[in-house]
C-alpha cells in the first residue's frame, strides 16, 4: 500500500510542480512595460572635405531654413557627415566629394541609400547637394532656380536652400550663391530670417514611449492603451490586487501590492489632472474670439511660353523672374490691367493680364 501512495505521488510531482508555476505567474504577473526607445542612430563623422571641394557649411556648424517644405536642419561634420532634420525625424549620411563638378559646383554629393539610415515615414534614400553657383547677373541666378524647380528659400547673402520628399527620397540642396564673381549683399525677395548659421548643437530625435510586452513584441504607448493594460482594466496581465493563501505561503506578494496601488492610485489622479487641464483647454478655447477666415484669392495659369515677371505694374519694371507656361498662381491685387500673383513656392511679382488663364 505504501509503495503504490509513493508511486502515485511520484506521478503526480511534475503536475503538481507545473501548477505552483501556474499560480504563481498568474497571481503575481504584470502589465507590459513603458519604454522610451533609443533615438536611431547617426554615422560617425566622415573623412575631411578635400580642399580642391567646395563647401557652404564648415565643421561643427548648422543651418537651420524654413523653407517651403517646412523646416530643415542640417548639421555640418564631423568632415564629410551631414546630418538632416526634417517633420521631427533626424537622420545622418556621410556624403561624398565631387570628382567633377556639377551646375558649375565642385561640390559634395549624395544618391542613394545611406547605410546608417533607419527608414523614416517611408524615407530610405538620399539625394544632397552642397557648393557654390556662380551666375553673370540676379536674372540668371533667378532663371536658374525656377528651372530646377525645388522651391528654395534664400538670403541677401546668396545661401539658398531647398528640399523635399520624393517618394522614398528626401532631396536636399545646400548652395552659396556668387553674382558676377561676388557674394552677394541684396537678392530679390530674399528672406533673411528664413535662414539661420550658428554653431552646432545636437538634439537628439524625441522618441515617443511604447509599450513592451512579455513576448518582445510592441504598441505604440496612447491613452486608449494605458487604460486598456492599468490594473483592473481586465487586460491580459493585470497587476495583482490580492494573494490567496497559496500565494501567501510560498512567495511575498506585499511589496508588489503596494507598487499596484501606488501605481494605480498615481494613474487616477494622473487621468483627473489631463481631464482637467482638457477641460480647462477647452473653456479657454470657447472663450477666445474666433479669427475671421482668411481672404480668399482667385486663381490663375500663366498662359505664355515664358513670362516675366515684373516688379512694378508696367513693362519698364525690373524682371524678378521668369514664369513657365501652366504655372498656377493667386492673384492677390489687381491694377489696371495687371495682377500681383503668388506662386506655389510664394514667389509674388506683377504680370500683364492678357498672360494669365482664368
Amino acid at each position: 500500500m505504501t509503495k503504490v501512495f509513493q508511486a502515485a505521488v511520484q506521478r503526480r510531482l511534475p503536475l503538481l510542480a507545473l501548477s505552483v508555476i501556474v499560480l504563481l505567474a498568474s497571481g503575481c504577473a504584470v502589465g507590459p512595460k513603458l519604454v522610451t526607445p533609443e533615438p536611431p542612430p547617426i554615422p560617425d563623422g566622415g573623412p575631411p572635405v578635400p580642399e580642391t571641394n567646395e563647401v557652404v557649411l564648415s565643421d561643427n556648424t548648422q543651418l537651420v531654413a524654413d523653407a517651403p517644405f517646412g523646416p530643415i536642419k542640417i548639421e555640418a561634420g564631423p568632415g564629410l557627415r551631414r546630418v538632416f532634420t526634417w517633420n521631427d525625424v533626424r537622420r545622418g549620411a556621410v556624403v561624398e566629394p565631387r570628382e567633377s563638378r556639377f551646375a558649375g559646383s565642385m561640390g559634395i554629393t549624395y544618391d542613394g541609400q545611406p547605410p546608417v539610415w533607419q527608414p523614416a515615414e517611408g524615407v530610405t534614400q538620399l539625394e544632397y547637394e552642397e557648393g557654390q553657383r556662380r551666375f553673370e547677373n540676379m536674372d540668371d541666378a533667378t532663371i536658374w532656380m525656377q528651372i530646377r524647380r525645388l522651391h528654395y528659400v534664400y538670403n541677401n547673402s546668396g545661401i539658398v536652400v531647398g528640399w523635399q520628399q520624393n517618394g522614398d527620397t528626401l532631396k536636399v540642396e545646400l548652395w552659396q550663391f556668387y553674382i558676377d564673381g561676388k557674394q552677394p549683399t541684396s537678392m530679390p525677395n530674399a528672406d533673411d530670417s528664413a535662414i539661420t548659421i550658428s554653431p552646432l548643437e545636437v538634439v537628439p530625435q524625441k522618441m515617443a514611449p511604447v509599450l513592451v510586452f512579455a513576448d518582445g513584441h510592441t504598441e505604440p504607448y496612447t491613452e486608449e492603451a494605458a487604460n486598456k493594460y492599468k490594473p483592473g482594466a481586465g487586460s491580459s496581465s493585470p497587476a495583482p490586487t490580492s494573494c490567496n493563501w497559496f500565494q501567501r505561503t510560498f512567495t511575498d506578494c506585499s511589496a508588489k501590492l503596494a507598487a499596484a496601488k501606488k501605481a494605480e492610485a498615481e494613474a487616477e489622479a494622473q487621468a483627473k489632472a489631463e481631464a482637467e487641464a482638457a477641460a480647462a483647454a477647452a473653456r479657454a478655447a470657447a472663450a477666445k474670439p474666433k479669427t475671421p477666415p482668411a481672404p480668399t484669392h482667385p486663381s490663375a495659369t500663366i498662359s505664355g511660353s515664358t513670362v516675366n515677371i515684373r516688379e512694378g505694374s508696367t513693362t519698364k519694371s525690373k524682371v524678378l523672374f521668369q514664369a513657365k507656361e501652366g504655372d498656377s498662381v493667386k492673384i492677390l491685387k489687381k491694377e489696371k490691367d495687371w495682377s500681383y500673383v503668388q506662386f506655389d513656392d510664394d514667389r509674388k511679382g506683377w504680370v500683364a493680364d492678357f498672360l494669365l488663364k482664368k
